[in-house]
């Protein structure tokens, strides 16, 4: 997962910014899903993270932090990383 988040295009992501905070963000998201979201089935999980991506997605585009086609290049990114992990034959 943090590949993905080493290409994200977003334009106005500052690039001072430490691969640490990446990391440790994405372990503080992984330990709410792992500890305080473990009661609700995957499935549940799963809808409600895309949903909320897509919020923040949306915002990010009304307040004109990135454009349409870094949002396009995200997703092709997470899709890439998701289906390119699955054998042919799965596909």
């Amino acid at each position: 997962m943090v590949s993905i988040r080493k290409q994200i295009p977003m334009s106005r992501v500052d690039e001072s910014d430490d691969e640490a905070v990446f990391v440790a963000c994405i372990q503080e998201v992984d330990d709410l899903v792992s500890r305080r979201l473990r009661r609700y089935p995957t499935g549940a999980i799963v809808v409600a993270i895309s949903t909320y991506l897509a919020g923040l997605l949306g915002a990010l585009l009304d307040e004109s932090q990135c454009t349409i086609d870094d949002v396009r290049e995200l997703l092709r990114d997470i899709e890439s990383e998701v289906l390119g992990a699955q054998s042919p034959a799965d596909k």
